[in-house]
């Protein structure tokens, strides 16, 4: 990974804040499934077993119901390839929202499960992190 890496982002919904990058960002408004994925379990497990690259401790509001909470709405996670807000797991399940086609197929390809990754990879996805969505 080169200093300049970027890597592509999930769950970066306008509602939850700007991102860093300033690459343009769906509203998760926008972003809803027809219908539920047959493997909704799985992929669910994926985003929660992801590596957190940023643990910021806190809450969003659910842009679903502003009274609802979501806890660690800013805790960042990566699979190696991807990085993703911890909540995405909760809008995934929870409110039918939809991951990027490429993103839902990597996943799927890995039998759901996430690759381990090496101190160095983790510390090396933390600063491009850092530089996309902080």
């Amino acid at each position: 990974m080169t200093q300049n890496s970027r890597m592509p982002l999930a769950g970066m919904f306008q509602e939850l804040g700007p991102v860093r990058s300033g690459e343009p960002q769906p509203s998760v408004h926008d972003s809803l499934r027809a219908e539920e994925l047959p493997d909704l379990a799985d992929v669910v497990a994926y985003l929660k077993a992801g590596h957190v690259l940023i643990d910021v401790m806190g809450s969003v509001s659910d842009p679903f119901d502003p009274a609802h909470r979501i806890i660690e709405g800013y805790t960042i996670m990566t699979d190696g390839d991807w990085l993703w807000r911890q909540s995405l797991a909760f809008f995934v399940e929870r409110r039918n929202v939809a991951l990027p086609g490429d993103f839902l197929s990597l996943i799927r390809g890995r039998a759901y499960a996430v690759p381990d990754r090496s101190r160095e990879e983790l510390l090396a996805y933390t600063r491009v992190a850092h530089e996309q969505v902080f």
